[in-house]
């Protein structure tokens, strides 16, 4: 509530005009607290959820889930194409999804890096359109040598955010 405001609704006498200030300012203190309060509620704050095949981060609503590659040697005896470690990655980022309250519907962004993606993108969308066959999210992707990858036998990494409703 604005001073004038405040200030309409009151009757002003000469000399109750200290008092009328202090009424306004009193008013305009607790409206000010209260904004305070709802702007805290709204402060991101961080919460790491703890998962046995990747990283999540939830902030508010907002869950960020980072590195999940496509394939690991305790996991699975063989690599496996394209297909199947972009199955195995978005089977896992869904568990960790629903571990977190959340879904693949929930799905924003998705970022990828691929190796060798002139020759696996095709692969990788077939598979991936199992995941999200309508309204899939914002995908991204960066390429990569299958050198690069960090390990090898990894043929994909992704990373998402999602919501929590």
């Amino acid at each position: 509530m604005k001073r004038r405001e405040i200030l309409k609704g009151l009757t002003i006498l000469p000399l109750a005009g200290v008092a009328v200030n202090a009424i306004a300012n009193q008013a305009l203190t607790e409206e000010a607290e209260a904004k305070n309060l709802a702007a805290d509620e709204w402060l991101p704050k961080k919460e790491l959820i703890k998962t046995p095949a990747g990283s999540c981060l939830r902030s508010g609503h907002m869950l960020f889930i980072g590195g999940i590659g496509g394939w690991y040697a305790n996991q699975r005896a063989e690599p496996g194409d394209i297909k199947v470690q972009i199955r195995s990655v978005l089977t896992t980022m869904k568990g960790i999804l629903e571990g977190a309250g959340s879904s693949m519907s929930n799905v924003l962004k998705i970022q990828m890096t691929v190796a060798e993606p002139n020759k696996n993108i095709p692969a990788l969308n077939e598979a991936y359109s199992e995941f999200f066959p309508e309204n899939p999210p914002v995908r991204s992707y960066s390429g990569s040598k299958t050198s690069q990858m960090g390990r090898d036998g990894i043929l994909c990494q992704v990373s998402c955010i999602a919501y929590v409703d």
